[in-house]
């Protein structure tokens, strides 16, 4: 894990698991909803104006119904899993491995469920991983923090959306530079 390294923008795909409301209603003891939700928008927002992939994973909780995700995503086609990994599905990770980007930004719910799975076998395939905190909901604060200092003792680097995104600023003559400052500025709205 070389964290001093700038993040290079054409190597990234974000990966965001398991947003579905009902998941987020049961095992998000966390972190608000409502903070959660405009975090995963700037993220996507972010991720629209730089060009970079975002991959939904979600599991079926019913049989018969197919997935919802949460509104902030919904123009993503998610991919459906049968296993609580991302990276241990085999559809998945098929789908996945078609792209060659080496460096995966991870959210989810919850994070001692599909986050710390997801982000262990990222780190086994190999992939340089960043976890967003406020991109992730837990059981609860004590079982939430001890997923992050595993985490981390595996080489998966903590962050938060404004500071990726932030990483990732361009120079101020882009013209992405705008819509990237104020995307980062809807932080400060209400």
């Amino acid at each position: 894990m070389k964290t001093l390294e700038r993040l290079n923008v054409n190597d990234i795909t974000i990966v965001l698991a398991d947003l579905q409301p009902e998941i987020i209603a049961s095992a998000n003891r966390t972190l608000a909803e409502k903070d959660l939700r405009k975090s995963v928008s700037i993220l996507v927002e972010g991720a629209e104006i730089l060009d970079i992939p975002v991959f939904i994973s979600v599991v079926s909780l019913h049989p018969d119904l197919y997935p919802n995700v949460i509104d902030e995503i919904s123009m993503y086609v998610p991919t459906i899993r049968s296993t609580s990994n991302v990276f241990d599905d085999g559809p998945s990770l098929e789908k996945f491995s078609a792209q060659t980007r080496s460096t995966i930004i991870l959210g989810g719910v919850a994070s001692e469920l599909v986050v710390v799975q997801s982000a262990l076998e990222a780190r086994r395939l190999g992939y340089d991983v960043h976890l967003l905190t406020d991109v992730c909901g837990g059981l609860s604060e004590r079982t939430e923090k001890a997923t992050f200092k595993q985490l981390e003792g595996v080489g998966v680097t903590l962050s938060s959306v404004a500071v990726f995104l932030s990483s990732l600023l361009p120079t101020t003559d882009d013209p992405r530079f705008a819509l990237m400052f104020r995307t980062l500025g809807r932080f400060l709205d209400n």
